[in-house]
């Protein structure tokens, strides 16, 4: 199967650079198009100790701003091995964002990062790559860390 375009899922922990580097090499083989997406995840802020701070505003819009930095930063630095690329930044939890944005862009692979959490963490945060792998419409890459 030939892939025109993909979507790249950064969080931009340790591990995005891999999953970066294997979306770009997956995009130059079959020619495709790049969507480089981040997700800020609303989990971390939605804590009723952090919801009623006065800081919460101002946590979550440093985290969209840092994350809108690294995302330009990634753009760029694609945009000079591809020419179609483009970012997106959203916010809300990782898994469902992916997938709306998958079906909105009408894309043929997800290539996104498998952490591996089990146990408490995993219930905490959820699986992204779990809920993707289950309900996305196209092909998933997952790429371990």
């Amino acid at each position: 199967m030939v892939h025109k375009k993909i979507l790249c899922c950064l969080d931009f922990s340790q591990y995005s650079d891999r999953t970066r580097e294997v979306a770009l090499d997956y995009a130059k083989s079959f020619g495709a198009s790049l969507l480089v997406l981040n997700v800020v995840n609303t989990r971390f802020f939605s804590h009723p100790a952090i919801m009623d701070s006065s800081a919460y505003g101002q946590a979550f819009d440093e985290a969209q701003e840092a994350a809108r930095k690294k995302l330009d930063d990634v753009e760029k630095s694609i945009g000079k091995e591809i020419q179609d690329v483009k970012a997106f930044s959203r916010t809300g939890v990782p898994g469902e964002e992916i997938l709306k944005l998958a079906a909105e862009e009408s894309v043929d692979l997800i290539v996104m990062g498998a952490k591996g959490r089990t146990g408490f963490s995993r219930m905490l945060l959820g699986s992204a790559a779990e809920t993707v792998v289950k309900s996305a419409p196209c092909d998933v890459l997952t790429v371990k860390a």
